[in-house]
């Protein structure tokens, strides 16, 4: 029997899956697909729902396909390992032990794929089994640059097998479908989920874990404000997965960026570092606001709040994402912006670099002045994209 392996932490499971199963049935021409959840993601550093709820939803998704005419079957292996965490070497030579008389493939997104190398002992992985990448709508340079990956992948681990897969997932995510259920807008994502997935978490309350905090802001700021602030979210949770940013840093930083915009500047001249502009001080105003009225303590969210307008050299992860989404979510037009979201959804730093860029070619035909914080920001991220040869 030809099975595939489609694992993840399915929080929520969503139809691109049901896509990507029937897709790789009929490509690798598979008797049946195995949906195998991750009972403790390892790559998961905020918070993920638990086992039984994701295990629960999952089988509703597949009682949903059933009755599409798609079969697919639950895997609950890794729930053998817990409480250690899901590695994927561990679970697929268990898996080659329990189908043994099976010729199986291990079936992974491109966004996997780019971060393989950093996984736990990839190189038994990608001896285990061959691996089948679906390249995720449009993103990692598409169906080539998903081929040219598992090419040096193949050239990099001795008895790897990677090959891309043909069709192309339609960018679906789990994220996107958690900031509509933590906005209170999870009919947004209805049809990014099967019928009784949408009805299990709307029943269940699934993923408000931040109801107060965003009725809170939503109270705090005027609606085109608190407009853009949902956008910026968005477009940040939506791009989280390029640098590995957890949902819960890249939702909340981002949410909360503009915080104290309507009330700043409120510090003495002196508090703000010298030279800073007016329009720039709700930035550094933002992060008392963070810490005493929505009790934020993690540094790397407040961090990134400090510099959300005009960067800083070095930023973390989610400094970076906090600093783009403002600049690129879906309500700013303005000429250029196209190809920055290109830019953007391809690399961070690239991002970064080709956002200032613009900036300063922007102030500078505006004869204005940028903040020194923006200029080093700018010579540290092109410094970074010549040595990358970007």
């Amino acid at each position: 029997m030809k099975s595939g392996v489609l694992g993840g932490t399915f929080d929520p499971v969503h139809v691109d899956h049901l896509y990507v199963a029937e897709k790789a049935r009929l490509e690798l021409g598979l008797d049946r697909v195995l949906l195998l959840p991750a009972a403790l993601p390892p790559h998961k550093s905020g918070s993920v729902s638990d086992y039984p709820t994701r295990l629960a939803m999952l089988r509703e998704f597949v009682r949903d396909a059933a009755d599409r005419g798609v079969c697919l079957e639950i895997d609950e292996t890794e729930s053998e390992f817990r409480p250690c965490p899901s590695y994927a070497y561990r679970t697929l030579e268990r898996l080659k032990e329990k189908y043994a008389s099976d010729s199986l493939t291990y079936i992974i997104g491109s966004d996997s794929l780019f971060k393989f190398g950093e996984w736990k002992y990839p190189e038994r992985v990608a001896a285990s089994m061959p691996v089948c990448v679906y390249p995720r709508g449009g993103a990692d340079g598409g169906e080539d640059g998903v081929a040219k990956e598992c090419a040096d992948m193949n050239a990099r681990y001795p008895g790897a097998r990677f090959f891309a897969m043909g069709a192309v997932s339609r960018g679906v995510s789990s994220s996107l479908i958690r900031f509509f259920a933590e906005t209170d807008r999870l009919e947004l994502a209805s049809d990014m989920l099967t019928p009784s997935v949408y009805a299990y978490i709307k029943k269940n309350g699934l993923y408000r874990g931040y109801a107060a905090m965003v009725e809170k802001l939503k109270n705090d700021l005027p609606e085109g404000l608190f407009r853009h602030s949902l956008n910026t979210a968005e477009w940040a949770v939506e791009h989280a997965w390029l640098g590995g940013v957890p949902f819960d840093r890249a939702f909340t930083a981002a949410l909360l960026h503009d915080s104290a915009k309507p009330f700043s500047p409120v510090s003495a001249k002196d508090a703000y570092p010298e030279g800073t502009a007016d329009a720039v001080k709700h930035q550094y105003d933002a992060v008392t606001v963070l810490k005493t009225e929505y009790g934020i303590t993690d540094p790397e969210v407040l961090d990134a709040v400090k510099y959300h307008t005009t960067a800083r050299p070095d930023m973390s992860r989610t400094g970076k994402l906090v600093f783009l989404a403002d600049k690129l979510e879906k309500g700013r037009n303005y000429d250029g912006i196209d190809r920055l979201r290109r830019i953007a959804s391809k690399s961070l730093d690239d991002g970064v670099a080709a956002v200032l860029e613009h900036t300063l070619g922007y102030l500078h035909s505006r004869k204005e002045t940028p903040d020194e914080l923006t200029l080093s920001s700018y010579e540290w991220y092109n410094n970074i994209r010549r040595q990358n040869g970007s």
